[in-house]
């Protein structure tokens, strides 16, 4: 699949460039796609497929869109993983604002309008995640709320939207430098958002922009992206330890995790719902070990073990000296990171 797919013509300059990252989406690109074809926005907007080597069902499903849709297909098989892929997207699109989804979500028919408006007051977004209506009870008990009436804030530090559901205005994203490729497995929306707060820009949270969030139907898939999260994680605190933003962690650290683990193993026998919780922190950990391999630090931290208060953007600035690094903070690359 590549190559622009037959689409409703697309000015060289428009409003909007809504970016798609596509790996085997089948079947539930065609429902994501269906929802894009139901937008209200009435301003000039593409959408932007990034084929990230699909050999499925996936490029009938655009044909099928493409005369409700302003589509365009990009080729991004060489691009590592959703990151790359949103990257080399971002790179040809042709909107002054930058919305990205995923291609398994369901977006609410007002998306982008909301996303719009809210990008007329902040330079970036986050939308909600509505992590119920495309999942079972039971699906939604495994794993923690995405965005309970606010955005994420990892290790109380600064708060991230999800790559599924944000935006950005473009020299806001190009400023940065966009998504770094290097968080092939995850993180790379708390990286790049971390990365636009530290530049100055505000981030606004958008609670009407709403994106259905399809998870993992399945426990055994929800390890493998729980034990990805935790690879991703273990970079992401290579680069900020590396800046001064994260205290570096000690074996203590890990003696905690681990005392913990071993303490709560027998929810393993407390039925369904404790088992998938205690093994997705398991899955995390391990992803954390082999992240840590990777990157050269030590990260070992069940993800709510410590709760440090959350810092303003001032103190995470001052307490890190980075007060005069320059109108970037952190561009890709620049801290160590693997």
């Amino acid at each position: 699949m590549a190559g622009d797919a037959a689409r409703p013509s697309v000015p060289a300059i428009i409003d909007v460039s809504v970016v798609m990252p596509v790996r085997n989406g089948m079947p539930h690109l065609a429902v994501q796609l269906e929802a894009l074809a139901r937008q209200t926005y009435q301003g000039r907007w593409e959408v932007i497929i990034s084929d990230n080597g699909s050999t499925d069902d996936s490029a009938d499903a655009i044909a099928a869109a493409a005369d409700r849709v302003p589509l365009r297909v990009i080729d991004s098989r060489d691009a590592p993983g959703a990151a790359g892929a949103r990257a080399a997207a971002a790179r040809v699109a042709r909107g002054r604002l930058l919305l990205f989804c995923d291609c398994d979500d369901v977006a609410a028919d007002d998306w982008v309008d909301q996303m719009v408006t809210a990008l007329g007051k902040y330079p970036a977004v986050g939308g909600h995640i509505d992590d119920t209506s495309l999942n079972t009870e039971s699906v939604v008990a495994w794993r923690p709320r995405l965005t309970p009436g606010e955005l994420p804030r990892p290790f109380g530090l600064l708060p991230h939207a999800l790559a599924g559901n944000c935006g950005l205005r473009r020299e806001v994203y190009e400023q940065v430098g966009g998504f770094d490729p290097a968080f092939r497995y995850a993180a790379e929306e708390t990286d790049l958002f971390w990365r636009v707060q530290l530049a100055g820009h505000e981030l606004g949270y958008a609670p009407d922009a709403v994106v259905s969030c399809r998870h993992r139907q399945d426990l055994r898939s929800m390890l493998r992206q729980w034990r990805s999260y935790g690879r991703g994680r273990a970079r992401l605190v290579a680069r900020y330890q590396g800046l001064g933003l994260l205290p570096a962690e000690s074996w203590r650290d890990g003696a905690r995790t681990a005392g913990w683990l071993a303490l709560h193993a027998v929810d393993c026998l407390r039925g369904p719902a404790r088992r998938a919780c205690y093994l997705r922190v398991l899955a995390h950990v391990a992803g954390q070990v082999q992240g840590s391999r990777e990157v050269g630090v030590l990260h070992l931290r069940r993800e709510d073990s410590r709760r440090d208060a959350a810092h303003s953007l001032r103190d995470v600035i001052a307490g890190a000296g980075l007060a005069d690094a320059g109108p970037a903070g952190c561009p890709p690359g620049d801290a160590q990171a693997g």
